[in-house]
């Protein structure tokens, strides 16, 4: 009986440890705004460290999709108190962290939305482009949507499906009439698992 509530008291002593390990704060955090990236969009990092010094230096480090280990991207100084900030541009959903003192901060996923290109050639003629972290090719036979915004119902309605080339790009032909908004949309079913969907800016006829 003594063995048995010994064994019971520590386990319940193992759970208080590891209860109080995981409520301990991190030694050096991260976090990002936006998390959410446009197409070569500017994304600031920021966090803190626990020695609230200044002029500790904070490492960051990437891990593209697809990739199975962290890089190191770039560092970034504190201030006084421990805040630390750094500018981030990324082509790709990207998972970060911040190293301080040997401590890495738990992940964070920064995802990001391709660049596509719409250009009106001629009156029925346009070119289209996706732009992604290793060039168009990533998305050789994606199909984008090329969309008309329907006044009378408030939406936007895909006037056809386009199948890129293995350069991500195409060129197409479409009727529609004059005075027409128009985009070109990559959906999310073509994008994933390293993009989010991609939209092109407004083109009117």
């Amino acid at each position: 009986m003594r063995a048995i509530r010994f064994i019971a008291g520590a386990g319940a002593v193992s759970a208080a440890l590891a209860s109080a390990a995981a409520a301990a704060p991190e030694q050096v955090t991260i976090a990002a705004q936006p998390t959410v990236a446009r197409w070569l969009q500017q994304v600031t990092l920021f966090g803190s460290v626990e020695s609230r010094r200044a002029d500790e230096i904070v490492t960051i480090e990437a891990k593209d999709c697809g990739q199975q280990a962290f890089r190191e991207l770039k560092s970034a100084r504190t201030r006084e108190g421990g805040g630390w900030s750094t500018q981030f541009s990324t082509l790709i959903n990207t998972t970060l962290r911040a190293v301080w003192s040997g401590q890495a901060s738990a992940p964070i996923t920064v995802r990001a939305r391709p660049g596509v290109l719409l250009r009106r050639r001629s009156s029925r003629r346009f070119d289209l482009g996706v732009q992604a972290h290793s060039g168009g090719a990533v998305f050789w036979r994606k199909r984008v949507l090329f969309q008309r915004f329907d006044r009378r119902l408030g939406t936007w309605t895909t006037a056809r499906r386009v199948v890129l080339t293995n350069t991500g790009s195409a060129t197409f032909r479409a009727s529609v009439p004059k005075g027409s908004l128009l985009r070109a949309v990559l959906p999310l079913s073509q994008a994933r698992p390293c993009y989010l969907a991609g939209y092109s800016s407004q083109v009117r006829t």
